[in-house]
């Protein structure tokens, strides 16, 4: 008798285990991954050119933008994103800080305080679309959150070129800004292509463009560990 209700226990136990040891191992494997390919470089004979174009990426230890110039031998942003689109920027500003990530977190999280688990769990699904932030800022001072990169023209032709291919244009060829959209009082937001998810991160899409740019950066890198382990540091004359 004894043997007899043991078994159905037994059972249930191992039903409620399978699940959770495979929810760690996948999570193990994820962990290793963000690690192991994090620590492996991509253009590893990049060099920084010393009469290059300053380019910047930045981290909120979270979240990576990508900063580029305002105007550039190579692309002028104000031809594409009129000044209309930000009531109050500042005309000094010289440079576009753009990230991307997840239409309806972008949205809905403006700070980490506004941070829900439902909205991080369904932005880790993929089935929203997606969003550019875009933001106009002066030239970065040194950060321990930033990095410094001076790039030719001709990565920063690709690197633009990535960024703008990002946007979702209309039938007429421009950016669609989201009307009443916004952090601050000068940023707007723009719909984007792609999907967020576990593996197409916001970290994921700068890497992506760094890296198709042939700028130094990690194999693959959802958070910003790789990435910013990769890219050369703020010393200009530093190479890697």
């Amino acid at each position: 008798m004894t043997h007899r209700l043991l078994y159905p226990l037994h059972s249930l136990v191992k039903a409620l285990i399978w699940p959770f040891a495979g929810l760690f191992g996948a999570a193990l494997l994820y962990a290793l991954a963000v690690l192991v390919l994090g620590l492996i470089p991509l253009n590893r004979d990049f060099r920084q050119s010393p009469d290059g174009i300053d380019i910047y990426i930045s981290s909120n230890g979270v979240h990576a933008d990508l900063l580029l110039p305002m105007q550039s031998p190579v692309q002028d942003w104000r031809q594409i994103l009129p000044s209309s689109d930000f009531n109050q920027a500042d005309p000094a500003d010289n440079y576009l800080a753009v990230g991307w990530g997840d239409h309806n977190f972008y949205l809905n999280t403006p700070t980490w305080a506004d941070l829900k688990v439902s909205t991080a769990l369904n932005a880790l699904s993929g089935h929203d679309g997606s969003l550019l932030h875009v933001e106009p800022v002066p030239r970065p001072q040194p950060s321990p959150r930033l990095r410094h990169i001076r790039i030719s023209p001709q990565q920063l032709r690709l690197l633009d070129a990535y960024v703008l291919g990002s946007f979702a244009l209309d039938a007429a060829g421009h950016p669609q800004k989201i009307a009443g959209a916004h952090y601050y009082a000068h940023d707007a937001f723009y719909l984007a292509h792609g999907a967020y998810s576990l593996f197409t991160t916001c970290n994921e899409w700068a890497r992506t463009g760094l890296s198709s740019a042939g700028i130094r950066s990690p194999v693959w890198s959802p958070l910003t560990f790789g990435l910013f382990r990769q890219l050369p540091d703020n010393d200009i004359s530093t190479t890697h």
